[in-house]
């Protein structure tokens, strides 16, 4: 059959797509569903160390050498030896759509990191982290002159970010590059279902798979003045940017036999394959400052910036708002951290929180988010490696704008090895 009257029930129902989170359901499918993950190339994966995830994410002017910070790669150049760091997090979100509501969540992994100490030379890091996430069921009816349709909407997949980085330092100094690889595919559909028996109709699929493969570069800077005594100020800035990344694009418009699971009989009557485009991903910019006492405290401020009026995939804006941005505030505390008898004294307590405005811009309303975050950081009976962990608690959206509420909380859990305590050999036990 044509699918030009299919394609007008289509056209005429995109208005819901701009509003399509407000018809969010929990359909029973084995993913997350966070509906906000359609806009833009998905939901932003924060792939940080748990222990910066527990001081709200303040991490531009964060600075260690057991604790890797791969957001700033001036970092790099305070590792003092090999560290192997891997973590996860795990999702649970309640989702306020119109009168109802309901609960989705998942698990994955957050990142893996090695990094290398280069001496004089500054140190280097290799790893790997979801950079997006895609992963949404959004459902809706309206009434056609053939009778009631249903629309259903899925987005999957998301981009992964596999990179190398090195960082030098001079004097109080330290500049740093992360050059890596993203690449990933995403795939949306968008389903047109006729309820109707008095007509023998098809269903209609409309879906775009993007594929997504190209280099991405970020730098970063810090300076460290010392103050009085034991006290010390940290400054840090990152930049990325605005960048043109290569993807491939295939769309297929598919018509699906009516009321039946039977493919065999599905149709295809328009199609692209690997189409090659560029997506403009905006420019992000942070700047941040870490004040600490020595091994004691540290207090620190962290502002990011994107302008996301700079993002362009192949022409579409796609409910993108202008300017997001986020302020994190952070601390930590460690009572004793060489403690021989008392090992909650070692223990490093982090608390935080911050706030923003996301990307997304629904109903001219662009999302507003915050959250509080806490954790601690476990230090295991020899050397420097650390059991991380890490809970944040928040909002995203609010429904007197017209748009759905998401509350959230994410759990972190995250290792820290370090070849001082695992791979020399003692000379004394």
């Amino acid at each position: 059959m044509s699918l030009k009257p299919v394609k007008v029930i289509l056209f005429a129902s995109l208005p819901f797509w701009g509003n399509a989170s407000l018809f969010a359901q929990n359909i029973s499918r084995p993913f997350e569903n966070n509906p906000y993950s359609r806009y833009g190339l998905g939901e932003e994966y924060n792939s940080l160390n748990p222990a910066l995830k527990a001081m709200g994410s303040a991490s531009v002017a964060f600075s260690d050498p057991y604790t890797l910070n791969t957001d700033n790669p001036a970092a790099y150049s305070a590792i003092k030896y090999m560290t192997y760091e891997g973590g996860g997090e795990g999702r649970r979100r309640t989702v306020f759509s119109g009168s109802e509501k309901y609960q989705t969540g998942t698990a994955s992994v957050s990142y893996l990191t090695f990094a290398i100490p280069l001496g004089n030379f500054g140190g280097m890091a290799i790893g790997f982290k979801p950079n997006t996430k895609v992963s949404y069921q959004l459902y809706d009816t309206l009434q056609t002159a053939i009778g009631p349709s249903s629309l259903s909407y899925y987005g999957t997949g998301g981009i992964n970010y596999f990179f190398l980085g090195y960082g030098a330092a001079y004097k109080g100094f330290s500049i740093g590059v992360n050059v890596g690889y993203l690449f990933g595919t995403i795939r949306q559909s968008s389903w047109i279902k006729t309820e109707s028996t008095a007509y023998s109709l098809s269903n209609s699929e409309f879906l775009k798979i993007n594929t997504i493969g190209s280099i991405y570069t970020k730098l970063g800077a810090q300076y460290e003045h010392k103050l009085v005594k034991e006290y010390s100020i940290r400054f840090g800035v990152t930049a990325a940017i605005k960048q043109n990344i290569g993807a491939q694009q295939s769309e297929f418009w598919i018509s699906h036999p009516f009321y039946s699971s039977d493919t065999s009989g599905s149709d295809t009557s328009y199609r692209k394959i690997d189409v090659k485009s560029k997506i403009t991903l905006p420019g992000t910019y942070d700047f941040g400052v870490q004040l600490a006492n020595s091994d004691k405290w540290t207090l620190a401020v962290n502002y990011r910036t994107s302008n996301w009026s700079q993002y362009n995939n192949q022409g579409i804006k796609d409910s993108i708002g202008q300017n997001a941005y986020r302020l994190s505030l952070g601390a930590s505390y460690t009572p004793n951290i060489i403690s021989i008898y008392k090992y909650w004294q070692r223990v490093t307590y982090r608390a935080g929180l911050y706030m923003g405005k996301d990307f997304v811009s629904i109903n001219n309303y662009q999302m507003n988010y915050y959250a509080a975050t806490f954790g601690l950081s476990l230090p295991f009976k020899r050397g420097n490696d650390r059991l991380h962990t890490s809970m944040e608690v928040g909002r995203i959206g609010k429904p007197t704008t017209g748009t759905i509420q998401q509350n959230f909380v994410r759990f972190s859990i995250g290792l820290s090895f370090s070849d001082k305590s695992w791979f020399v050999k003692r000379r004394y036990e």
